[in-house]
């Protein structure tokens, strides 16, 4: 967190910048572990830079630059607007290990029929305020985090940009429950002539699990693509991203593969994650 002073007044920032102590044992491989760090902050603000030339200068969940540092080799970094609830990752783990969920999905009496607490109770969405004050989140909470991110996938989409690593830690959390789509450091412009796909260069590490299975074994990237790993955040919002995807399934496997191999072979089996529990069935 930083303070950005304008002649309009002051205001709280977050700051992006390479990290300070890069964990390698001589000077030469910590500056070139530097200098990837650099490279990568200068495509996020090309990326940053084309999202807000768009004629609505960007949009409401998608994190917004307001400066950067270029001129100074060792400070070099990102100003972008503050989310004062941080992750949503560790905003979901928290809630959850605090019992703060309430699941809005109740059987009825009979017990054969599941339906919604409002269908039940005509005062539940009334005191939506009141369970916010008391830091209780619900399904309706879920749903729309879930629906707020694909908002802002359809406007990447729609500017032509592949994020590459759209995963709830990537996803920063506003205190009035507005997500805003960050780190875009994996993140690439597809060009008009590009045939709507874009190659991913070797040795660039990627988030294999949220990635489309046609790209984990080809290295092309679409749009549609996009579509699947959307899909793995949404299993991630039900789940309060208490493990990573396909943990639980590897841990359980009988074999001795490295995950890449588990996982190519896993999908191409036709398995797929587990359904959580509270998701709504019409998802």
């Amino acid at each position: 967190m930083g303070i950005l002073s304008l002649s309009t007044g002051k205001i709280p920032v977050a700051v992006k910048a390479t990290k300070r102590k890069t964990g390698s044992i001589n000077e030469e491989e910590s500056e070139d572990i530097l200098k990837r760090q650099r490279q990568a902050l200068r495509d996020e603000l090309c990326i940053f830079a084309h999202l807000q030339s768009s004629s609505t200068g960007g949009h409401e969940n998608v994190l917004k630059l307001l400066g950067a540092i270029t001129t100074i080799k060792t400070d070099f970094c990102l100003l972008t607007e503050y989310c004062e609830c941080g992750s949503l990752d560790r905003f979901l783990q928290e809630k959850w290990k605090n019992g703060d969920f309430e699941d809005e999905l109740v059987f009825e009496e009979n017990g054969n029929e599941q339906i919604w607490e409002i269908q039940r109770d005509s005062d539940w969405g009334d005191n939506y305020q009141s369970r916010r004050e008391k830091g209780l989140i619900t399904t309706s909470d879920l749903l729309w985090f879930a629906l707020q991110i694909a908002r802002a996938m359809q406007f990447l989409a729609a500017m032509n940009v592949l994020h590459r690593d759209i995963a709830v830690r990537n996803v920063l959390l506003k205190l009035d429950y507005t997500l805003k789509v960050a780190d875009f450091g994996l993140s690439r412009k597809l060009k008009e002539n590009d045939e709507a796909y874009y190659i991913g260069n070797e040795g660039t590490v990627l988030p294999i699990r949220y990635i489309a299975p046609e790209t984990v074994t080809s290295g092309r990237f679409a749009i549609t693509s996009e579509y699947w790993s959307f899909a793995v955040v949404v299993w991630e919002l039900f789940t309060f991203a208490e493990r990573q995807p396909y943990s639980k399934e590897f841990d359980s496997s009988e074999n001795s593969v490295q995950f890449f191999g588990f996982l190519v072979e896993h999908l191409s089996s036709g398995h797929r994650l587990a359904i959580p529990n509270n998701v709504p069935h019409q998802m």
